[in-house]
């Protein structure tokens, strides 16, 4: 995982490097000023000589100064090395994430998903912030103390040196629990992220059925497990920085007790230096059990980003080039197709044959849950057959990436999603590339352009969250804009006008009727009345296709859907 993780330092090497000198700079002054301290003390105090003083304190503080400057350059250095990696481990998740197929949504929820973009991935930031160049310059400074040490004094030094291996095996038990803590609070902060944001994004159902203090209970189990993870994490980091702590005051007792009975040191500035390089072996060693801690915080993370950075996308996100034999659609073809969601005997569309040819207007229709909508997923790329093939001009759709098709095909779904931003951003997608003129052809032919004419900021009118600040009707007719704006020539109409007024309705059915035979339209309809006008109807029933004609033909078969078209059901 640190393997997969660590590709990612290559193209940023220099500036953890210029980071990692200053660092060594810093660290190398650190080791200087306890050996200036007992030089003062033993040479310039014993020889009551203010100018060997002067001229050490000077020293000194040249030491501090140049170590403020080293350690200045060596942070922003390294947050910057940090930043830029981050950023592109977050685009590289969330570029994963999207190209997924719908099939991959629907077994993750979107806070889970939400949580790997932004909170695991600001985790890695400390492992290559705080952790990789801090954990070697906590070994390099422990490195260098003892060195020191030994040169003051071989016997106090070879009694501390035995205490590392203790640390050592401190911080192994320390990283067993603190793995399974910071494991336990990623995957409760996900949990807590999911519910919030399913609760709010259904907010009016919760308020309709008057559910607040339900929903309230429901998430306070969530916070509370939340909450226990939490306590467990800061339980672990509890009972080992106090050992540490208590460690550090017996040793220093030892120094004293060999310093006073035994006179193993004679020199008062050797013991005043040593004390100080102990002091400051014990930093490093906190800062490596601390750092454990941001690395076990950070691996946490990985656990869950590293499968998704090493995924192969699904689609390809990149500009899509449309083959020759896709830039004019003269058939659509479903032969023998069958497809089941779980690849089991339990089929959502049996034995589907059906052909569409190049310009025509058809009608779906048939009772809720009958596979009007998995059919058109299937034709979207949304999903591939279990049994049968999807052929367009006579290629085998399998053999495009999903993508591919999704060009040459645009979709109007049942509940219009308008995103953050303006009615300009809606109907481009914030694509720059798209000129004003389309945009304003598109509008026109959703009769959707005096509307937007007549508001203040007209295409730079903000939408609201959610499309808020739009009707129903002018939602569903700013998708379909936002579709006639890329010139696809197959237009999928998914129940568009299921939510809608009549009014709007009949603006709806205008625009198809304007589009009509230059290109070629699928309606899925819940209102018999949007596809009395398609070349051809389908009713399917139960994943089947039961019948098939025109609206005339299929009212006088006295079928199916004249029984539809008699409950008014449809």
């Amino acid at each position: 995982m640190l393997q997969r993780l660590g590709e990612y330092i290559k193209p940023h090497l220099v500036l953890l490097l210029v980071a990692a000198s200053f660092l060594l700079l810093a660290l190398g002054l650190d080791l200087l000023r306890p050996w200036i301290i007992k030089t003062v003390i033993d040479t310039a105090f014993s020889a009551k000589s203010l100018g060997l003083i002067i001229q050490y304190a000077g020293l000194y503080f040249g030491t501090i100064l140049i170590s403020i400057f080293a350690m200045f350059i060596h942070s922003f250095m390294l947050q910057k090395f940090g930043q830029n990696i981050i950023f592109e481990i977050r685009n590289t998740v969330f570029a994963k994430i999207i190209a997924r197929t719908p099939a991959h949504f629907s077994e993750l929820p979107i806070g889970n998903l939400v949580t790997r973009v932004t909170n695991d991935t600001e985790s890695l930031r400390t492992l290559y912030t705080d952790v990789v160049l801090k954990l070697g310059s906590s070994v390099l400074m422990i490195i260098g103390i003892l060195i020191s040490m030994y040169m003051l004094n071989v016997k106090l030094a070879i009694m501390v040196t035995f205490l590392i291996p203790l640390m050592g095996v401190l911080i192994y038990v320390y990283q067993i629990y603190a793995r399974q803590a910071f494991r336990g609070v990623r995957t409760k902060l996900a949990a807590s992220n999911t519910s919030v944001q399913e609760m709010l994004n259904f907010i009016v159902i919760i308020k309709a059925y008057v559910g607040e203090r339900i929903m309230a209970k429901q998430y306070d189990k969530i916070s509370k497990e939340f909450l226990e993870a939490g306590l467990f994490e800061v339980k672990t980091f509890a009972i080992f920085r106090p050992i540490v702590d208590a460690l550090v005051f017996v040793i220093m007792i030892a120094i004293f007790s060999f310093t006073n009975w035994f006179d193993t040191v004679i020199e008062a500035g050797t013991v005043f230096a040593f004390l100080q390089y102990m002091n400051k072996l014990f930093t490093p060693i906190k800062e490596i059990s601390e750092k454990y801690s941001n690395l076990q915080s950070a691996l946490a993370g990985a656990e869950r980003l590293v499968p998704i950075i090493n995924e192969v996308a699904d689609t390809d996100i990149e500009a899509v080039v449309i083959p020759e034999e896709l830039k004019v659609i003269k058939t659509i073809e479903f032969d023998q197709v069958w497809f089941s969601y779980d690849n089991s005997e339990s089929y959502a569309l049996e034995d589907i044959n059906l052909t569409i040819e190049g310009g025509q207007f058809v009608g779906i229709v048939g009772p809720s849950g009958g596979g009007k909508s998995t059919l058109m997923s299937l034709l979207m790329g949304f999903y591939t057959p279990t049994k049968g093939t999807i052929r367009i001009n006579g290629y085998d759709t399998t053999q495009y990436a999903p993508a591919v098709l999704r060009e040459v095909m645009g979709y109007v779904f049942q509940d219009s999603h308008l995103f953050k931003g303006t009615i300009r951003e809606n109907l481009s997608l914030y694509d720059d590339e798209v000129s004003e003129q389309a945009l304003i052809e598109a509008a026109q032919k959703a009769h959707l352009h005096a509307m937007i004419e007549r508001l203040p900021q007209g295409y730079d009118t903000p939408v609201g969250y959610l499309g808020s600040l739009l009707s129903t009707g002018q939602k569903q007719l700013l998708a379909m804009a936002r579709v006639l704006v890329r010139d696809r020539q197959v237009l999928i109409f998914d129940e568009a006008t299921a939510h809608i007024d009549s009014h709007t309705e009949g603006l709806i059915q205008e625009s198809i009727e304007s589009i009509r035979g230059e290109k070629t339209i699928i309606s899925i309809a819940h209102r018999l009345s949007t596809i009395r006008s398609a070349n051809m109807i389908y009713l399917i029933q139960k994943g089947r296709i039961v019948e098939r004609g025109n609206y005339n033909e299929l009212i006088h078969q006295n079928g199916e859907f004249h029984k539809l078209w008699s409950a008014k059901t449809i």
